[in-house]
C-alpha cells in the first residue's frame, strides 16, 4: 500500500532505468513524481509545476547540472536540489553543494539514503520558508517611514551596517524610533532567524539590572530559588539591544564591557565563565561624550559600543515625513478597529506640520490613535485637529490655564448638537423621522433637544 504525502518531486536523469526505478520508489513512499530526461524537459516542468524538491543528475545530454542548479536557485531559492553524480565527477558535486545543492549522491545510488535526505531537505525548506515569512512580516510591522534626506541617510546606514555584525550606538530623542532602527538592523542581519532581545536599562532598578543581564545561580541571594538565564545568554547567536544605555549604573559597566570585549559572562553568584555570541546594539537619548567627561559613563565602554553611530533626527527636523507617517498610522489603526480610514483634510495636515512634536513619532502615533478612536468624522477638519493638538499641549503643560480652549467633550457635544439640528431641519422637525435618521429613540432625541437647547430656526 502506497504512503500518502503532499510533496511533488522532479527527477531529472538521462538514464531511463534509473529514472524509472527512482520514480517508482518515490511513488511508493507517497510522493507525486514528475520526470525529465534532459535539461530542456526539466525546465518545462519547472516552468509549469509547483514543486517541493528536485533530484538532478549532474551530467545531462543538453546541459550540465551545475548550470541548471544555478537557474533553479536563482528563480526558486527555496526549492531544495539533490544532485546525482557518476564516477569521476565528485569534485563537481562538491562545487554544486557550495552553489546551493542540499546534498549529492554518487551512482549507483542507495534509494533508502535518498529518501532520508529528501525528507530532511523538505523539512529544511519548510523551516526556511517559515523563517523568511516571519522576517518579512516583522519587517512590515516595524517598517520605518520617511522621505526626508535625514531619514534616507538613516535607511542607507541600516542597509550598509546590518549585515556587518558591527556594534552600533543609536542616538536620538525619546520617541524618535531608536528601537525601530535596532530591529531593522537585526532583521536585515544573519541573526534574523532568532528573536532580538531587548533590555531597557532605565526601566529596571540598578540592583536588579545585573541579574536581568547576566542571570543568577540558585541561592545567590534571598529569593533565588533556582538558576536563571540572563539576557546575554538568551541573546546568544542573536542581537542584544540595550536601550537607554546611558542610564546604566557605573558599577555594572565593567561587567558589560567584559562581555562585549571577550564574549564572556558570569552569572550572579557563579564562578563559571560562559561564552556568548551576541551582537550588541545600544541606544541613548543622552550625550554620552558629555557623560564620559562628567565621569557618569565609562570611556572604554563608550568606545566599545560606538563602532558605528546612527543619529535619528527629531520629527520637527523632518517635517516632510509627517503626512506620510500620519497616513501610515491612521490606516493601520483604523484597520485594527474595523473602520474606514479617517481622512485628514489639507487644513488638518497643515496643523500637524505647524506643531512642534516634543514627543516625536510616538506622540504622532498616539494622536492618530486618539483620532481613530474618538473621531466621528470621515474627514478631520483643521478645527477638529486643533482641538486634538490642544489636548496634547494641555497634557504636556498641565499647570497652564487652558480654560478658554475647547476640550474633547466640548467639541463632541457641539458636533452632536449640529447633527441633531441638521436632521431635524431635513425632517421638517418631524421628531420621529429625525430620531430614526439619527439612529436613536424618540425619547432620547427629546432629551438631547432639551440638553442642548436646540430650537427651530425661524424661516
Amino acid at each position: 500500500m502506497k504512503k500518502k504525502n503532499k510533496y511533488s518531486v522532479l527527477v531529472v536523469d538521462d538514464d531511463a532505468r534509473l529514472l524509472s526505478s527512482l520514480s517508482s520508489i518515490l511513488e511508493e513512499n507517497g510522493y507525486r513524481v514528475l520526470t525529465g530526461a534532459n535539461g530542456h524537459e526539466a525546465q518545462e516542468v519547472l516552468k509549469d509545476s509547483s514543486l517541493d524538491a528536485v533530484i538532478l543528475d549532474l551530467i545531462l545530454p543538453d546541459t550540465d547540472g551545475i548550470t541548471l542548479l544555478k537557474k533553479i536557485h536563482h528563480e526558486k531559492p527555496f526549492l531544495p536540489v539533490i544532485m546525482l553524480t557518476g564516477h569521476g565527477t565528485i569534485a563537481k558535486a562538491v562545487e554544486a553543494t557550495k552553489l546551493g545543492a542540499f546534498d549529492f549522491f554518487e551512482k549507483p545510488t542507495e534509494f533508502k539514503r535518498i529518501l532520508i535526505t529528501l525528507g530532511n531537505a523538505l523539512k529544511s525548506s519548510t523551516l526556511e520558508k517559515e523563517r523568511t515569512f516571519l522576517i518579512e512580516d516583522a519587517l512590515e510591522r516595524y517598517r520605518m517611514i520617511g522621505v526626508s534626506p535625514a531619514m534616507k541617510h538613516v535607511f542607507e546606514m541600516i542597509e550598509k551596517v546590518a549585515p556587518a555584525d558591527s556594534r552600533v550606538l543609536i542616538y536620538g530623542e525619546n520617541g524618535t524610533g531608536k528601537e525601530l532602527v535596532a530591529r531593522a538592523l537585526h532583521l536585515r542581519s544573519e541573526r534574523a532567524g532568532n528573536p532580538m532581545i531587548t533590555v531597557n536599562c532605565s526601566a529596571i532598578p540598578h540592583d536588579l539590572l545585573e541579574t536581568e543581564l547576566f542571570g543568577h545561580e540558585k541561592g545567590s541571594f534571598s529569593g533565588a530559588i533556582q538558576q536563571q538565564k540572563g539576557k546575554f545568554m538568551l541573546a546568544s547567536r542573536s542581537t542584544l539591544f540595550l536601550d537607554e544605555i546611558g542610564e546604566m549604573d557605573l558599577r555594572l559597566q565593567p561587567k558589560v564591557l567584559r562581555a562585549i570585549e571577550n564574549g564572556e559572562i558570569q552569572r550572579v553568584g557563579g564562578n563559571d565563565v560562559i561564552n556568548v555570541d551576541v551582537r550588541f546594539i545600544a541606544a541613548t537619548n543622552r550625550d554620552l561624550k558629555e557623560a564620559v567627561q562628567k565621569k557618569q559613563f565609562r570611556e572604554d565602554l563608550f568606545f566599545r559600543l560606538s563602532v558605528i553611530n546612527i543619529h535619528i533626527p527629531p520629527l520637527r527636523e523632518r517635517r516632510e515625513d509627517i503626512p506620510l507617517l500620519a497616513e501610515h498610522f491612521m490606516i493601520g489603526l483604523c484597520r485594527q478597529r474595523k473602520r474606514q480610514p479617517v481622512q485628514l483634510s489639507p487644513a488638518a495636515v497643515a496643523k500637524l506640520l505647524e506643531y512642534p512634536w516634543p514627543g516625536n513619532v510616538r506622540e504622532l502615533r498616539n494622536l492618530m490613535e486618539k483620532i481613530a478612536v474618538l473621531s466621528d468624522s470621515e474627514i478631520v477638519s483643521g478645527e477638529e485637529m486643533d482641538m486634538y493638538l490642544n489636548e496634547n499641549r494641555r497634557s504636556q503643560s498641565p499647570m497652564e490655564d487652558n480654560s478658554c480652549e475647547e476640550t474633547l467633550a466640548d467639541i463632541r457635544r457641539k458636533k452632536e448638537k449640529d447633527a441633531i439640528e441638521a436632521k431635524l431641519a431635513a425632517a421638517g422637525w418631524n421628531h420621529e423621522k429625525a430620531a430614526a435618521d439619527l439612529g436613536i429613540a424618540r425619547s432620547t432625541l427629546f432629551s438631547k433637544i432639551k440638553e442642548y437647547g436646540v430650537k427651530r430656526k425661524k424661516s
